[in-house]
């Protein structure tokens, strides 16, 4: 990670600007409540803090994040044509049948998210989730940004920058436009009039609510439904009455594998995605092959690096942090005492995962656990679809949380969103925690880039930055 630019800048405004900060917040959620604008799923502290990428940081990690995506819809093709690779995958039979299912489009993976910690002095970011289920955030990322950049010390800050990149995630309908071009492929001349967005009952997140409205808004009537609720007759799918075209699946796979145990609950659902008679989003491919914990683990092991390109190997070693799944490696390791062994002794380096979790609530950190409690657990989750994992350390930027807005270090991280197989930019939480996530104490930040293409149409002639003298990207200059 090179340095983020003008923190000098952004320290002397959060110097000069002092208690302002604090009423210009409250003053501007206060606004935001009273005109119902909603941007987060729960309350969290904002603060006013937005980071600033160079655009040659923010060109190398688009493209080696769409590279990674590539990789991830190869792991697809492999599962389906490599025996010892569906077998990693330890599926059971309702999953396998729903991976066996055509979506009816080529790409798998429409709509992601990498969860990622930037690595400090590199040109690199580690990947510690996949989330090609589900991800949270199309919406609402954007909206936080937005938010952040009406606090008026912040907004004045960023006036005085070069031009930011704007990224498909600050635009609302980027996450709708994709839905739209899943569709077009999967049915050809036909227009997206209906779908729908699932949910368990009485579970419905606030960014699903929003949804719906913005996809009225854009001509495509959506309804919120439990999957046990969908009617298939005659051919095609209903909710209620109303014919759904197109699924966007909301539930987080950890949470939909328990709706499995229940085969007739979702019958009309598997049978229309069978029959190709509704469009579902993301595929069940990416819901249950890489979004599995297993698919890290399976991208690191050297038992199979022959399936990648040597370009391949390349990003995965650079991106991937070392991880093995909970299982014997060969016979000579009788039972995978050696492993066994070694996972147990190394605790305070690695982080235990289940396959599918939400919100890091299958996650737990060596550092964090007794030694006595960490070997129960790998003794338990032995031969399970679970996976220890190098504990990266999330790197730390300082925020105004302190008394009179002093600023103290937070972690933070990088989430890198995907739509169609395309970078759409970054999302970032901040956290105290060694969980980095919003739903155990977490809070946002924005993370931004410069946009030279913007700065040269209006006019910037800047060749050396004005905090050193020494920077040469047209438009940048560093701390």
């Amino acid at each position: 990670m090179q340095r983020f630019l003008y923190e000098q800048d952004y320290s002397r405004m959060v110097a000069s600007s002092g208690n302002r900060l604090d009423e210009e917040i409250k003053e501007l959620e206060g606004r935001l409540e009273n005109d119902g604008y909603v941007y987060r799923n729960k309350p969290f502290q904002l603060y006013p803090r937005v980071v600033i990428l160079s655009s040659s940081d923010r060109e190398w990690i688009r493209r080696e994040a769409e590279q990674l995506i590539d990789i991830l819809e190869k792991v697809i093709r492999l599962y389906e044509e490599d025996q010892a690779t569906r077998q990693y995958f330890m599926l059971n039979e309702a999953a396998s049948r729903l991976v066996r299912i055509d979506p009816g489009y080529q790409r798998k993976i429409r709509i992601s998210r990498f969860d990622t910690y930037l690595v400090p002095g590199n040109e690199s970011f580690k990947v510690l989730e996949n989330n090609t289920d589900c991800p949270a955030g199309v919406i609402f990322t954007g909206r936080v940004n937005k938010v952040l950049r009406q606090i008026p010390s912040l907004s004045t800050y960023l006036q005085n920058i070069p031009p930011l990149y704007e990224e498909g995630i600050h635009k609302p309908d980027a996450f709708i436009n994709e839905l739209v071009s899943v569709f077009a492929e999967f049915s050809p001349g036909s227009r997206l009039r209906s779908m729908a967005i699932l949910q368990l009952e009485n579970r419905v997140s606030l960014e699903v609510k929003e949804m719906v409205e913005l996809l009225r808004k854009s001509g495509v009537e959506a309804v919120v439904t439990d999957p046990r609720q969908l009617s298939y007759r005659e051919g095609k799918l209903y909710a209620g009455n109303q014919r759904i075209e197109l699924i966007w699946n909301k539930i987080n796979t950890a949470d939909f594998i328990p709706l499995l145990d229940d085969s007739e609950a979702l019958s009309d659902l598997i049978w229309a995605c069978d029959d190709l008679a509704v469009c579902h989003v993301n595929s069940f491919q990416a819901r249950f092959i890489t979004e599995s914990k297993l698919c890290l683990a399976y991208l690191s092991d050297p038992a199979f690096r022959k399936h990648f390109t040597d370009e391949e190997c390349k990003i995965l070693d650079k991106h991937i942090p070392w991880a093995r799944k909970l299982s014997a490696v060969s016979p000579e390791d009788h039972e995978g005492q050696g492993m066994r062994k070694l996972f147990k002794l190394r605790r305070e380096k690695l982080v235990l995962k289940t396959a599918y979790d939400i919100r890091g609530e299958g996650v737990v950190i060596g550092l964090s656990t007794s030694q006595e409690r960490w070997e129960e657990l790998i003794d338990q989750c032995w031969n399970k679809p679970f996976i220890v994992q190098e504990l990266v350390a999330a790197p730390e930027i300082p925020v105004p949380a302190g008394p009179d807005h002093s600023l103290v270090r937070k972690k933070f991280s990088a989430d890198l969103f995907m739509f169609g197989g395309s970078f759409q930019g970054f999302g970032s939480k901040l956290s105290d925690e060694l969980k980095v996530n919003v739903f155990q104490g977490g809070s946002k930040q924005a993370i931004f880039s410069v946009d030279n293409s913007a700065a040269e149409s209006r006019g910037s002639e800047q060749t050396a930055c004005t905090s050193c003298g020494n920077c040469t990207n047209t438009g940048e200059r560093c701390s």
